[in-house]
């Protein structure tokens, strides 16, 4: 979150000694938190984390005293138990290490105060979901929300997820994880950890129902404006089939992965890059007032991204350097 200059906030060296003190005081209450942790999870997962914390004790404890740290600064209040346990193990990509995954949430969470709402990212940081916005169909209502990775399925693919599904029966049609990060100007910008379409029976033809619903724009390309819009960056980042982070996981998860992460990141003009796997050049923006309804769609997935960051605005968009969707 970004704060204004006040003046009376230079008066900070006249504050009584024992202002400090009180801050200091209120500090251990992230590890109050973690040290409870067992009574409201499973025996598993309690074992699970204190594993983790024998085997990875530094970065374990610097990640838990970032969220402290976070939470006195940008006044969050207690973060949902989900992010105390997020793997420094097995997280968003192979190959890097432990203090590198500690450094890739950090900087997450950074972006996140500068580019998000306070309240929302407090939302967020509490566990609850956000609602984005909605956009109309021929006979459809879909709804766009996001929320933290590891509600979603996905919590070893990123920190947050935004999630698309109808509004009717809240029936999910794809959801897509993701971190903030910074681009190689230091602009803020975002890499995909994974992308998600429904599962069971029904679930190809509700993506094609939806597909013709929203004048034949695909959910999967509905979520990518979304993330173009939320960031209005030049391009985005996003992993691929190598770098995904399920390549991890035991051999019997690493089968449940049927999507072609590749194919798809390049049939949006997609470019392999360093180091998630691809650079996705930012989508043309949609046309406003279109009589097309799939142009219309677009613009609306646009506006939804665009809308819920609220650093991106018009002049941000039109700077960024367009390409055809």
């Amino acid at each position: 979150m970004r704060h204004e200059w006040k003046p009376e906030l230079d008066q900070r060296n006249l504050l009584p000694a024992q202002s400090p003190t009180r801050r200091d005081s209120r500090r251990p209450s992230v590890f109050l938190q973690m040290l409870s942790l067992g009574a409201r999870i499973s025996l598993k997962r309690s074992a699970v984390f204190c594993l983790r914390f024998a085997c990875r004790p530094v970065s374990t404890f610097g990640w838990i005293s970032f969220l402290g740290d976070l939470s006195l600064k940008q006044a969050l209040g207690r973060p949902h138990d989900d992010l105390l346990r997020k793997s420094l193990d097995v997280f968003f990509i192979t190959g890097i290490s432990s203090p590198v995954r500690l450094g890739m949430m950090k900087t997450h969470f950074q972006l996140a105060a500068e580019l998000l709402r306070h309240d929302d990212l407090a939302a967020l940081w509490r566990g609850e979901r956000l609602d984005m916005g909605s956009v109309s169909g021929r006979h459809e209502t879909y709804k766009m929300q996001m929320l933290l990775a590891d509600h979603c399925g996905c919590r070893h693919e990123g920190v947050f997820a935004i999630k698309l599904s109808r509004a009717s029966d809240d029936y999910t049609l794809w959801t897509a994880s993701f971190v903030f990060i910074r681009g190689e100007d230091g602009t803020p910008t975002l890499a995909i950890g994974g992308m998600q379409g429904p599962k069971g029976a029904d679930a190809k033809r509700a993506v094609i129902s939806a597909t013709r619903c929203l004048g034949g724009l695909r959910p999967k390309d509905a979520m990518l404006l979304a993330l173009h819009g939320l960031v209005s960056a030049p391009h985005i980042m996003a992993v691929s089939n190598a770098t995904h982070v399920i390549n991890q996981r035991r051999r019997k998860r690493r089968k449940l992965m049927q999507a072609d992460l590749d194919g798809y990141w390049s049939e949006r003009g997609g470019l392999p890059a360093e180091p998630f796997g691809f650079r996705l050049p930012a989508p043309s923006a949609p046309q406003v007032d279109s009589l097309n309804r799939r142009e219309q769609s677009k613009r609306a997935f646009w506006d939804i991204g665009s809308g819920f960051c609220r650093l991106s605005s018009l002049k941000a968009l039109a700077r960024s350097p367009l390409a055809k969707a």
